[in-house]
């Protein structure tokens, strides 16, 4: 899943619960399969909640910079 192929991004800095996690799904949904999102966020509880969302529905995800105050993730649509 390389970085290079994102085919769209959001900008949720500054959002808090439940904008991270709802705007990542509609995204998402709107998406075809085997198109890569990425998500930037300040948000500290999603470092928990995307990952095990994206679990939940199978899709690939990758928290880039987590340890940094501005991270990201790499989520794939299967």
């Amino acid at each position: 899943m390389p970085e290079e192929k994102v085919n769209h991004r959001i900008d949720l800095i500054g959002k808090v619960c439940p904008y991270p996690t709802v705007e990542t799904i509609v995204t998402l949904k709107k998406m075809t399969a085997g198109e890569v999102l990425e998500v930037t966020t300040d948000f500290y509880p999603t470092r928990q909640t995307i990952p095990k969302l994206m679990q939940e529905k199978g899709y690939p995800c990758k928290l880039v910079d987590g340890e940094k105050s501005v991270f990201r993730f790499i989520i794939q649509k299967t």
